[in-house]
């Protein structure tokens, strides 16, 4: 990403542009383009139309009148109105049906709308900002997108990179994940091993920085020493899958023992000891937290060879740390 285009966005109100591969970050940057705006005082709402059912765009989007469909039983303001002055994010906007996509370019060239079942039509203050990780070129080609929208939207667009394309960003953003899960999980003492670093920063990274944080938080909570190491690294890094790779064609599964038994200790294990590095080896916290008794979650613990004083003591000792700072 051009920092220097960035900073040329923050404060124009024409719509946004923002692509990029999934995880690398669209959303954060859309929310940042509108922190550092004059309007940053102003609302800030997303939109995920991935997950919007077509017939509730409109709806969502431009509200509706009482009565013009069965469910509307009262006037309904949608979040163009809503947002105000502030700012609209449309996330996957790639994901629009072709109806949808002449709906969306009617906002965007009249900054007007009409609600559902009205005949006024309202006017759009706000500012809008949309993502994909599509190639919304290749989809004008193919008849799935409307290409004058396309060079609507294109006139301010913000490209991310994959967190792979620099090293020296990714260097950056590997300490600095793995120091912000250390201090969340309280293990400030740990230490990451340059054989663990040479892993993560020759991985591919597919996933970007979600998959990168999702990785992190696992090395560091299934560390047992003072040091993370290549072995802390969960089934699906060594892969060379995403943790949704991982999931949903089983590579999690096959992370566990064949046997069915030895399987719920090995999650359990994993389980209790995220849980208590979250809660800083409280036990009475954490045990009325996951619903157990006290006595249940001490005896799991020491079945498991997790040391909750050790969680208090690195917790205080992060606490401390960030006194000092």
């Amino acid at each position: 990403m051009s920092q220097k285009l960035f900073k040329k966005l923050i404060n124009i109100s024409s719509p946004i542009l923002i692509t990029g591969q999934t995880g690398t970050g669209k959303s954060r940057a859309a929310r940042r383009l509108f922190e550092l705006s004059d309007i940053a005082k102003e609302k800030f709402l997303t939109i995920h139309l991935a997950s919007l059912k077509e017939e509730l765009f409109e709806s969502e989007l431009f509200g509706h009148k009482k009565g013009t469909f069965t469910g509307a039983i009262e006037n309904k303001s949608g979040y163009l109105q809503d947002v105000g002055k502030g700012t609209l994010f449309l996330d996957e906007v790639g994901e629009l049906s072709l109806e949808a996509q002449k709906k969306l370019l009617y906002v965007l060239e009249e900054k007007k709308y009409t609600p559902v079942g009205s005949t006024v039509a309202l006017s759009f203050e706000g500012r809008l900002i949309m993502a994909t990780n599509k190639n919304l070129r290749e989809l004008v080609l193919a008849g799935k997108f409307r290409e004058d929208l396309y060079y609507r939207l294109s006139v301010f667009t913000l490209e991310l990179t994959p967190l792979s394309a620099c090293k020296e960003k990714l260097n950056r953003e590997i300490h600095k994940t793995f120091e912000a899960k250390k201090l969340e999980f309280g293990r400030t003492s740990l230490k990451m091993t340059s054989e663990l670093l040479l892993n993560l920063m020759e991985s591919p990274w597919k996933g970007n920085y979600r998959e990168l944080k999702n990785c992190l938080e696992y090395v560091v909570v299934m560390s047992d020493s003072q040091f993370a190491t290549r072995e802390a690294l969960p089934t699906w890094f060594s892969e060379g899958k995403t943790l949704s790779d991982s999931v949903t064609k089983g590579g999690f599964v096959s992370h566990f023992p064949e046997d069915f038994n030895e399987a719920l200790e090995h999650f359990e294990s994993w389980y209790l000891r995220a849980k208590l590095s979250k809660y800083e080896g409280r036990v009475n916290e954490t045990a009325r937290l996951l619903g157990i008794s006290k006595t249940t979650l001490i005896s799991k613990a020491r079945k498991y060879g997790i040391d909750t004083l050790g969680l208090r003591a690195e917790a205080s000792q992060a606490k401390a740390m960030k006194l000092a700072a």
